[in-house]
């Protein structure tokens, strides 16, 4: 009892709290966690575990002196003015509902997302960082591109979206012209539902290769923000004319972090492409990235 007492002091849970997470009220709860690797566990002081999503806590476990489990979910901070997670996890009677469990982690997750702007916006970030010289195939102008309507009278009007990047081909296709893909990035599976699906995304972003409007005013933009970054030096390499297609197209950047992650969106690009065949429209060009970072030792010379 001392010596637990003792660890206690430190990061350390007790053999009961560890066997709730093996075969006891968190079992259920353990499983969810392991399914997801936007999920991490980690053992802390005071006899508390915590669940963290990009480094911030969305649950806490713990068991009280009676070894009664007690559980705490998301900082209110998160969703200050917005609903909280539907799913009531402190309630312990959800603990064993691996589908409430789940709910709760999405719901939990997309909060801190839009409350920090997690690793999605990241990777975009990285993606735009990365492909900002003509001397590549694809160069990124823009993340986050609306279509501004403030013109067009109401009943003329689109679906609002914005396109998480704007990527130009710096190789004329075989009709002559530089392609425009709007971009929709994907990392990871956790967002692929609901609103925020594969589906509504090919879906809007055919209304805006139909609009004669949005085509007109994403060239102009492109144009404009290739000079403006071009004078501050923010793209390199050696400059080049571009003769832009008339039609956007539509790319889908997939980022998978292991086997499971890749066969799930390699299944959501079916999707798309089984969509834009249904409207008519052009399939998109779908690229898988392996976002694993392997470690290796390179010779210095």
């Amino acid at each position: 009892m001392e010596k637990e007492k003792e660890l206690l002091k430190g990061r350390y849970i007790t053999p009961k709290h560890v066997e709730a997470y093996k075969s006891g009220v968190y079992r259920a709860l353990f499983e969810g966690i392991k399914e997801d690797p936007e999920l991490s566990l980690e053992i802390r002081m005071n006899n508390e575990a915590m669940v963290y999503y990009h480094k911030d806590k969305i649950l806490t476990t713990s068991l009280d002196a009676k070894d009664n489990p007690k559980v705490t979910m998301l900082d209110s901070k998160y969703y200050a003015g917005k609903g909280k997670p539907s799913v009531d996890i402190e309630n312990i009677a959800n603990l064993r509902s691996l589908s409430k469990i789940r709910n709760y982690f999405k719901e939990a997750k997309r909060l801190v997302y839009f409350y920090k702007m997690g690793e999605e916006f990241a990777f975009q970030q990285n993606l735009a960082m990365g492909n900002h010289s003509f001397d590549k195939k694809y160069l990124v102008i823009d993340m986050e591109w609306q279509f501004s309507q403030i013109d067009l009278e109401k009943d003329q009007r689109i679906s609002r979206t914005r396109i998480d990047l704007v990527v130009i081909d710096t190789e004329r296709n075989t009709n002559g012209f530089n392609d425009i893909y709007l971009a929709e990035l994907k990392v990871g599976t956790g967002a692929k539902d609901g609103k925020s699906g594969i589906i509504d995304h090919v879906n809007k972003t055919f209304e805006i290769i139909q609009k004669r409007e949005a085509c007109s005013s994403l060239i102009q933009d492109v144009t404009s923000i290739i000079a403006n970054k071009t004078s501050l030096g923010i793209i390199s390499g050696e400059p080049k004319e571009f003769l832009f297609a008339g039609k956007p197209k539509m790319m889908l950047i997939s980022a998978y972090r292991g086997e499971t992650e890749k066969l799930e969106l390699e299944k959501e690009a079916q999707k798309a492409k089984k969509r834009a065949k249904e409207i008519g429209m052009e399939e998109p060009k779908c690229i898988l990235y392996n976002a694993l970072i392997l470690l290796t030792e390179q010779n210095e010379h």
